[in-house]
């Protein structure tokens, strides 16, 4: 991921005027979506009580932003049944896509970073013009203290960004709530 860090951007596939992504997240959803679309629609009429979520951790954070976004702009109807959960999501997009991804789902999406995590770091910002979309919350120790960061496109000195990407790492992208992979957590929390 680090290495990808440095991908040009390309334009959200919804033609969103000025919102451009990061090319490999854009790519990786692309490569699903149809056979997601499929099975989201069949699960909708069949519990159509039940939310969607989509949910992820780092590229699947990013691949579960994207992937909710375009269901939503397909699916006006289903909008409100959206429901977006991320672990140690990187960048996604560019400032466009930021605000546009706040006024369609940022009521209902929560991004959550832990600590020194470096995932959320990534594609940097101040070179690339990548930004971050709220809401995020970041767990500030191992205790599962964390702070609601405010709900703007800008980055939050008591979030993630407090850390300076120097001083942060991979320990603390794969051990999210105590937990050695997150993957495994994942099933266990109630939605």
């Amino acid at each position: 991921m680090v290495v990808d860090a440095v991908a040009v951007f390309e334009d959200l596939a919804d033609g969103i005027p000025g919102a451009t992504v990061h090319a490999g997240f854009q790519e990786s959803v692309n490569a699903v979506y149809p056979h997601l679309l499929k099975n989201i629609r069949e699960a909708a009429e069949d519990y159509p009580d039940y939310k969607i979520v989509f949910l992820g951790h780092s590229l699947g954070g990013a691949s579960a932003v994207l992937s909710a976004l375009r269901f939503a702009t397909d699916n006006e109807l289903l909008k409100d049944m959206i429901r977006v959960w991320t672990f140690g999501e990187p960048r996604v997009g560019n400032r466009a896509f930021a605000e546009y991804y706040t006024q369609m789902l940022g009521n209902q999406t929560y991004r959550v970073t832990y600590q020194a995590d470096i995932v959320p770091h990534v594609p940097p910002w101040q070179v690339l013009g990548y930004q971050h979309h709220p809401l995020e919350i970041h767990i500030i120790n191992k205790d599962g203290d964390f702070y609601v960061c405010q709900k703007t496109v800008r980055e939050d000195l008591n979030g993630a960004y407090r850390w300076p990407t120097i001083d942060t790492g991979v320990v603390d992208h794969i051990e999210y709530f105590g937990k050695p992979d997150i993957t495994r957590f994942s099933p266990l929390v109630e939605w």
